[in-house]
């Protein structure tokens, strides 16, 4: 009898031990960048019970690839709700690879949303077909905050939002704030601050500090200096009444007719 609780009670101490140093563990690796992801019971199901293992087993990349290959499958056939899961699954499966999060927003977003405004012969309702549209933008909304979760450095995914907002939601002031942090971001592309700028412009009430922004860049010099960038700026100055003394941007002037010459 002794000696079965002497097993028993090093068996409690070893378990007590083994779960401490395995959240130690988990806790390391997730502020590293790794295990930020759990597995769900639609993960399982999307990929089965040998896949769902493998993936436990180290083989995530392949199983997220295989669905990936499944989603691909389902949007050849337009079925969309499908797709949708198997994106969902892929994503968990590889939460940092941003194409995946990027391209599953494309999909919801952008092709599932304009299939449901053309989808007359199955929803001969345009308000309907409307609501069913806006709920895939909203979907592919969710894709993008979801990767900026596991990938908040990411400039390519706000960049994304930004045009979400931008294209699909016409939201500006979010646009604005969604291309303002896509610059911040390494990697940045060069033109998301002037799209920054662009956005905010819209907004009402945002005039002063959207021409703010845009007189900094133009003052920048000539790379600046886009078509699109100048207009906005003349627009504003006259809107805002900007002293002509304080303009950045004057009409080029004319040329002075020169005399005529003698002909030769």
């Amino acid at each position: 009898m002794k000696k079965a609780l002497c097993i028993l009670a090093l068996l409690a101490g070893f378990g007590w031990l083994k779960t401490g140093a395995e959240h130690r563990l988990l806790g390391a690796q997730r502020a590293a960048g790794f295990q930020l992801a759990t597995l769900s019971g639609q993960t399982r199901s999307q990929l089965g019970q040998m896949g769902f293992v493998a993936a436990l087993s180290g083989f995530r990349a392949l199983m997220a690839d295989l669905l990936w290959i499944r989603a691909g499958s389902a949007f050849d056939r337009t079925e969309w709700p499908r797709m949708q899961m198997l994106l969902h699954a892929a994503t968990q499966l590889q939460p940092r690879a941003v194409v995946f999060w990027e391209m599953a927003h494309f999909h919801m977003a952008y092709d599932a949303s304009h299939s449901m405004r053309l989808n007359i012969q199955q929803q001969p309702s345009a308000a309907l077909r409307r609501v069913a549209e806006l709920e895939y933008v909203r979907i592919g909304e969710d894709f993008l905050k979801a990767g900026l979760v596991f990938n908040p450095e990411s400039a390519t995914l706000w960049q994304r939002l930004g045009e979400l907002y931008s294209r699909r939601r016409n939201d500006p002031a979010r646009a604005a704030e969604a291309y303002a942090e896509a610059a911040r971001k390494p990697g940045a592309l060069g033109f998301l601050r002037r799209m920054a700028a662009y956005e905010l412009a819209k907004v009402p009430g945002k005039e002063r500090e959207a021409y703010g922004q845009l007189r900094s860049l133009y003052l920048e010099g000539e790379q600046q200096r886009l078509p699109n960038l100048v207009r906005l700026l003349r627009q504003l100055e006259e809107k805002l009444a900007v002293p002509e003394d304080s303009r950045v941007y004057s009409e080029p002037s004319a040329p002075s007719p020169s005399s005529p010459q003698a002909p030769r």
